[in-house]
């Protein structure tokens, strides 16, 4: 059987994203994936890809479907299959609405309950013992697995809605009368505030090319709750000196590394918008910039930095710029050279 190809659009609009079809080459909608508010999504008609300019992601309609809906790249198109002679119906001209994020202690008590309903794969545990996180760190950090499945995410939001209000709670959407959970499959790394409470969850994507990191969000679902661009702390929060870099799993593993040094971790190199007050929140006088070595040639981590700089001189923290041996890309893979060494 020939491969089916289908139209983007109504694969959008089949994963709850509010979507008109006006006959257009190129349509411009917000990015479910990295929360952003600027239409920087652009659903491509002619082609039926997708591509958001601001988090890189990419690919084709089923591709974009098994994103929003957590199922396989295989059961997505099976799914998308078999409505392929359905009518999609426009959406309402009013949509339920979407939620602001809940207070931070409403999200913490969900997420942690989340997570403890979830076991780590030991795959996934082999992974981080190797990337230099002992047992105790990997226990303490709060990491878990979550598998492909419809059921699996039913099961969750059920047992926290028995429990928990879901309003405001990134993940998680109201639908047919049920709260319904929204998430790739992959592993869940908990996004701890400066005090240590857990803000959101960025998922590590097993199996992705493009977008290997994604927020836990319901944007665009019914009463669903975008995630925001919350910064990652991790490491001894009492330290006045900061490293910066990007990603939570970066900051952990370099703090474990370094005997537990603060790493403050942007969830992008362009994501700054929450750093500040994190700063202030830790009260620290001087911070360290360390993206990743390709800033000396991609042009994009480069101009971030230089961003950085400016947004950190006007709250008045020095920063210096940290740079290390190119052959290691991240601070991360350069601490565990040296400690192998």
């Amino acid at each position: 059987m020939a491969y089916k190809t289908f139209s983007v659009v109504m694969a959008a609009r089949k994963s709850g994203l509010p979507v008109e079809d006006c006959g257009l080459r190129q349509l411009h909608i917000n990015c479910p994936f990295c929360g952003d508010r600027k239409r920087r999504l652009y659903l491509y008609t002619d082609t039926n890809q997708y591509h958001c300019f601001n988090c890189r992601a990419h690919g084709n309609a089923v591709d974009l479907y098994a994103r929003r809906t957590g199922l396989s790249y295989a059961d997505a198109y099976h799914e998308l299959l078999g409505d392929s002679l359905i009518h999609f119906p426009k959406p309402a001209t009013e949509l339920p609405p979407e939620r602001e994020p809940a207070p931070l202690s409403q999200r913490d008590m969900v997420y942690r309950a989340m997570l403890e309903l979830l076991p780590l794969s030991a795959a996934h545990w082999d992974n981080l013992l190797s990337r230099g996180l002992t047992d105790s760190a990997i226990r303490q950090n709060g990491y878990r697995t979550l598998a492909f499945g419809k059921e699996l995410r039913d099961y969750i939001a059920a047992q926290l809605s028995s429990r928990f209000d879901l309003n405001g709670i990134p993940g998680f959407f109201y639908a047919q009368g049920t709260w319904r959970m929204c998430a790739y499959s992959g592993l869940l790394l908990p996004v701890r505030a400066a005090d240590g409470r857990v803000q959101g969850i960025q998922i590590r994507r097993d199996e992705a090319v493009h977008m290997k990191y994604a927020w836990m969000s319901s944007t665009g679902k019914p009463y669903g709750t975008g995630a925001r661009s919350w910064v990652h702390v991790a490491g001894d929060r009492s330290r006045k000196e900061a490293v910066i870099t990007e990603g939570p799993i970066k900051g952990d593993v370099s703090s474990a590394l370094t005997g537990g040094g603060l790493f403050v971790c942007l969830p992008g190199v362009n994501a700054i918008s929450f750093l500040p007050d994190t700063l202030r929140a830790l009260g620290v006088r001087r911070v360290w910039e360390a993206f990743d070595m390709d800033k000396r040639n991609n042009a994009q981590v480069a101009d971030a930095a230089a961003r950085l700089q400016a947004e950190l001189k006007k709250t008045g923290i020095p920063c210096r710029t940290m740079a290390w041996d190119p052959a290691c890309k991240g601070i991360d893979d350069y601490l565990a050279m040296k400690r192998s060494a």
